[in-house]
This record gives C-alpha cells, sequence and structure tokens, in this order.
C-alpha cells in the first residue's frame, strides 16, 4: 500500500470515525463477509474431489452428493451475500447523505465573506466532487478488502497442503505487484490533486459565465466565452485522460501478473501429473486457491491505488468543515427575549478593513434610541453598507462593538439576533417559490402575509395575476419588475415583524406615490420600531429623526436634515446633486 505522512494518517483518522454510527451494520457485513469466505475456501476442495474421486474413478453416487453439497454451499452463500448487501447499502446510502448534510449546515452557518471569494458554481461543484469521493469508502470494495484477509488464509493453507513448492512460485509475485501498485499510486494522487485545481478554476469561471450571462451577450463577448471554454475543458480531459491511461496501465499490470503467475503453474503442473506427482483436480484446485490468495492480495495493494482520490478530496472536504463559523471562538452567548427588547443601538469606537488592508471605516461611534428613524447617507464606497453588514453580524469589526439595548451583540447567539432584524436591500434576493412562501416561508399564516402585502402596497398588483399569491415569481423575481420585488421584499420584512427595521435604498425601484406610502409606513405606521435606512431620497430624508452623514469611512455629521443642510458645506453640495438627478458632485471633491 502507498506510504502516507502524517497530515494523512489524521485524515484517515477522521474518515475511520465517519463509520462510527454504523457500527452494528459494519458487524454483521464482517460475519457475513467471514462466512462467506469460509464457504469458498471448501468449495475449491469439492471441486477437486469432484474430478479426483467421483469422475476420475467412477463413483456416480459420490460425484452426486458432492455436487449437491455444493450446490447448497453456493446458495448459503448467495443467501449470505443478499443480508450483507442490505446491511452495506444502508451504510453507502447513508454516508454521503450524512456528509451532504454536514456539509450544507456547515455552509449556511460560514461567514459571508466565503461566499464573496468564492461563487456558488465552485462551492457546489466541490463538495459534491468530494462528497462523491469519499462515499467510495462504505462500497463493498472497501469491506471486500477487509473481510479478504480470512479467504488470503485459507487460500494459503490450502495451496500449502497441496503443494509447498508450487505456493512459493504465488506468492513471490506479491512483492513485485507491491512495487508496481505503490509507484502507480503515487503518480495518481498527484493527478487527481492537479485534476482537483483545474476542475476548481473551471468551476469558478463557469459560476462567474452564468452569473454574467446578460453582460455577456451585451458585450458580445460570447464567442470569447466559447474559447476560454475549449481552453478549460481541454486542460481537464488532458489530466483525465492521463488518469484514465493510468487506471488501463494497473489493470494491465495486474493482468499480465495473474497470467505469468497461472500459466507457469500450468506448466509445472502438467509436469507433476504427467509424473503422478500431481492430479487434475489437484491442479484445478490450486490454480483456484490461487486466485483466492492472489486476487484479495491485489485488493489489498491496490487499496492506496484505488482510493488515491479520496485523500485530496477528504482533505479539502474536512478544511472546509474546519473553516470558522460565525458562533465559533465565542463563549457564554447570551440567549436574549425577543418581547423584551426596546432596539436601542449604540455603536462604539467601530473600525473595519477588508483583507487587502483597505480601511473602510474608523471610529463609528453613535447611538440609535427606540424607535427612532435614523438615514445613513453618504458618497458611493464612504461604508454605509459595510456598517449596515456590521449591525448584520454579517462581518466583524475589526475594533470597538456594537450594543443592542446594553448587550454586546457578538455575545448574543446570531442566530435569535437576527430574528430581531428584518432587511429589505435594494438587490432583494427572491426565491423561485410562490409569492405567499416568499412573504412568510415559515407557515401557512395567510392573513400575516396579506396584512403585510397591503401594508407594502403591492397586493393590488398580486390580486391582478390569475394565481394571485400562489404565483410563482421564477428564480429571483425573474416574473416581476424590480419595483415588485421590492414592494414583496418589504411585505416579507413586515411579516417577520422584527423590533428594527434595516432599509438599504430599499425605495430605489419605486415610483414617487409607492415612495411617499413607504414612508407613511415606516414613520406612521411602524412607530414602535427602530429604523435604520440607507437613502438618498430627499423626501425621506426630511421625515427621519436624524441622519448620519458618512465621509470616508468616519461619521462627518449627524443630525436633522434641516441642521445638516444649513451647517455642512459637503451634505448641501450633495443633497443638491441628488435634488437635480446629477453625479455626487461632493463625492469627487
Amino acid at each position: 500500500m502507498m506510504k502516507i505522512n502524517d497530515e494523512d494518517r489524521k485524515i484517515v483518522r477522521r474518515l475511520v470515525l465517519l463509520f462510527k454510527p454504523y457500527i452494528k451494520n459494519i458487524i454483521v457485513i464482517t460475519v457475513c463477509m467471514i462466512f462467506s469466505a469460509g464457504i469458498s475456501t471448501l468449495i475449491p476442495l469439492i471441486s477437486k474431489n469432484i474430478v479426483d474421486e467421483g469422475l476420475i474413478r467412477n463413483d456416480y453416487s459420490l460425484l452426486i452428493k458432492l455436487v449437491i453439497i455444493g450446490f447448497v454451499l453456493v446458495i448459503v452463500d448467495q443467501g449470505i451475500g443478499l443480508l450483507e448487501t442490505r446491511f452495506r447499502m444502508f451504510i453507502s446510502l447513508m454516508l454521503p447523505y450524512e456528509l451532504s448534510k454536514k456539509a450544507f449546515k456547515h455552509l449556511i452557518k460560514l461567514n459571508i465573506m466565503y461566499f464573496n471569494d468564492t461563487n456558488y458554481a465552485e462551492i457546489m461543484n466541490n463538495i459534491n466532487m468530494d462528497v462523491s469521493n469519499i462515499s467510495r469508502i462504505a462500497d463493498r470494495s472497501l469491506f471486500y478488502i477487509v473481510t479478504q484477509v480470512f479467504k488470503i488464509v485459507g487460500g494459503i493453507v490450502g495451496l500449502i497442503l497441496i503443494d509447498w513448492k508450487l505456493t512459493l512460485v504465488v506468492l513471490a509475485i506479491i512483492p513485485v505487484k507491491y512495487k508496481v501498485i505503490n509507484i502507480l499510486a503515487r503518480k495518481r494522487q498527484d493527478m487527481f490533486t492537479k485534476y482537483m485545481e483545474v476542475y476548481g478554476d473551471y468551476s469558478s469561471w463557469q459560476g462567474d459565465v452564468i452569473a454574467g450571462v446578460k453582460e455577456i451577450k451585451l458585450m458580445g463577448i460570447d464567442r470569447l466565452k466559447v474559447g476560454e471554454f475549449i481552453k478549460k475543458q481541454r486542460a481537464i480531459i488532458k489530466i483525465d485522460t492521463k488518469m484514465n491511461i493510468l487506471d488501463k496501465v494497473n489493470e494491465v499490470s495486474e493482468t499480465v501478473m495473474f497470467e505469468i503467475v497461472t500459466g507457469v503453474l500450468y506448466i509445472i503442473g502438467a509436469y507433476f501429473i504427467l509424473n503422478a506427482r500431481f492430479t487434475v483436480g489437484g491442479l484445478m484446485a490450486f490454480i483456484t486457491y490461487c486466485i483466492y490468495v492472489t486476487a484479495p492480495i491485489s485488493a489489498i495493494l491496490n487499496i492506496g491505488y484505488n482510493f488515491s482520490d479520496v485523500l485530496p478530496s477528504a482533505k479539502r472536504f474536512f478544511e472546509f468543515l474546519d473553516m470558522e463559523k460565525e458562533d465559533d471562538g465565542i463563549i457564554n452567548l447570551k440567549r436574549i427575549d425577543c418581547k423584551e427588547i426596546r432596539g436601542i443601538l449604540k455603536f462604539e469606537n467601530i473600525s473595519f478593513k477588508y483583507k487587502d488592508d483597505r480601511k473602510v471605516l474608523s471610529n463609528i461611534n453613535f447611538e440609535v434610541n427606540e424607535g427612532e428613524k435614523v438615514a445613513i447617507i453618504g458618497c458611493n464606497g464612504s461604508g454605509k453598507t459595510t456598517l449596515i453588514n456590521l449591525l448584520l453580524r454579517l462581518l466583524k469589526p475589526e475594533g470597538g462593538k456594537i450594543y443592542l439595548d446594553g448587550i454586546d451583540i457578538s455575545q448574543i447567539k446570531t442566530r435569535e439576533y437576527r430574528q430581531l432584524i428584518s432587511v429589505v436591500s435594494q438587490n432583494a434576493y427572491l426565491f423561485n417559490a410562490t409569492i405567499k412562501e416568499n412573504i412568510y416561508p415559515y407557515s401557512r399564516n395567510d392573513l400575516k402575509v396579506y396584512i403585510s402585502a397591503k401594508e407594502s402596497n403591492i397586493d393590488d398588483f398580486i390580486q391582478s395575476l390569475p394565481e394571485k399569491y400562489d404565483t410563482l415569481v421564477g428564480v429571483n423575481g425573474a416574473n416581476l419588475s424590480g419595483g415588485q420585488k421590492q414592494k414583496i421584499a418589504m411585505a416579507r420584512a413586515i411579516a417577520k415583524d422584527s423590533k428594527i427595521l434595516v432599509l438599504d435604498e430599499a425605495t430605489s425601484n419605486y415610483d414617487i406615490e409607492s415612495e411617499y406610502q413607504m414612508i407613511d409606513l415606516v414613520v406612521n405606521k411602524l412607530k414602535e420600531k427602530t429604523v435604520l435606512m440607507i437613502t438618498h431620497k430627499l423626501q425621506v430624508l426630511k421625515e427621519v429623526d436624524k441622519i448620519i452623514f458618512i465621509e470616508h469611512g468616519k461619521i462627518g455629521d449627524l443630525g436633522t436634515h434641516e441642521e445638516l443642510y444649513q451647517r455642512n458645506t459637503v451634505y448641501r453640495e450633495l443633497i443638491s446633486s441628488l435634488n437635480d438627478n446629477m453625479d455626487y458632485k461632493a463625492c469627487n471633491s
């Protein structure tokens, strides 16, 4: 078998632990295979006696008895095989299910930055490939290898009983086969590691192309992308071809070696028969025992080769599972009572930078009182969305703390914390489900759905549809306009009924009438809600309790619209530019 290093040993241990829930099944499978191996060991002896004692000595009654015994043994062996298959299939089906479930549960708990660096196609292809490869350890070949040790022992005993000298000829092939397989296994593992890299690059490219297919059409670069596809696929095919050739080389080497041994045995056996040192039945039994020994030994030696793609996949899969989740490293997480939360927020000395050391926020300090409506405004890239993502705990601050009702939000269990916040973003995502399911997916509370739709000014449109609230919206709301998508997202936020409402350019696709209705909803109907909104709409800014003006990652000013407009030249120029439907002149100064 192929030699493995310390890191690989750790991976192997983790692979072995995957079988822990299936110990009872494994015991049954092992017992079945041991009995099967025992029966298989007896069959060549029966065949030998059928030939030597029945056929050659013309003992017809003995021949019939031996044939019946052989038949019964085969039937029993097949019955044991059915029982073994039943328990083995349970493991082989449950293992990929459990791995996929574990991967999915871990995936949705990862930090949002992971999804910014890796597209969905690459993520899913990697997980599916790794789960598929790891699951191979649960197929029949592994259990076969483990239990065939008994068959090898029985085979060797049978060989020695017939002729110990010929037994040495059979065993002489083992070190040669070991050396060949060891070399091929190392080459295949290196090839598969390279294959994973090339295929991962293709998956990332593919996801990027699918996400940008609209831009590809508009830019007229479809031929360029087809050329890139051909180049990347050829790289995959090249490595795949090499691995298949290597598989064939391994298969050929095994066949050639077996044929050499068999040929030598036939030649020597025939010589022994001619000199009355061997019987015909004895030679047949010896050849059968030879197969019993060489086939399992080849399978055992082939473990490293056959599973050379398992270790790289297992390594990547376990590295994925070891990635930090949102609540990892936090001890003594606090539980909160949602009904008692008032919605008082405090940002204290908050700073943040991305991996490239690009500073986005620095020394951010402000408070939001219970039920207060606060607008966050600033130029593109000033850090507004980053500030909201920190509040939502999609990002972690480099320094400082955010408090909710005096509690450090990093000490609250993430899932419970997010139940306190409803979010409507500029590019709200809608699932490929019905309107009703998109508004309130938690239960069949139709009344809550209808009330939320009316308050978000989308009910009239929904009622005009043939299927009404059971209308499918398409992938990410493809069957709806931008404004309709945002209104459904607003209805979803209202239905969630959280204490804090976050609106990130939530009315960017609204018409003027809908925008005024939204302002009335937020200011008058949601008085008890604490609302933070990123917006540059003048009519909204005039209605909020205060405005936080962000400049270059810092708070440039804070106050009402009238106060900022009077005293802050940059704010006034920005608002004037927006009001005139011009570019942000102030942002470029």
